[in-house]
């Protein structure tokens, strides 16, 4: 059951390092800017991303680990649904990039 728990977690960091990469490179080609400058400003960089958005992968993940310690496996499932979806809003924030011209 844990196995579900670390692969949502490690989908999510794997798309905050894809969004974050596109993000810094996409700054220093001066395309664009950050849009969500909660924290960190128009321009960060890479390390800054990981400070602020790692800690709210994790904190996303709380049901999960709520769920496992108590053996619920209802709120364990319904946990999951926070990383994946802050993985998924990552792939996209990579993809605008994408978009705009920025390459891997």
């Amino acid at each position: 059951m844990i196995i579900y728990l670390i692969i949502a977690l490690v989908f999510a960091i794997l798309c905050n390092i894809y969004d974050a990469t596109m993000t810094e490179k996409g700054i220093a080609a001066g395309v664009a800017v950050e849009g969500n400058t909660w924290l960190i400003g128009p321009k960060p960089k890479a390390w800054q991303l990981y400070a602020r958005d790692i800690p709210i992968i994790f904190l996303a993940s709380t049901l999960s680990f709520v769920g496992y310690f108590t053996h619920n496996p209802a709120l364990f499932y319904a946990g999951l649904v926070g990383p994946i979806v802050a993985g998924v809003k990552h792939l996209q924030g990579g993809l605008e990039w994408r978009a705009l011209g920025i390459k891997w």
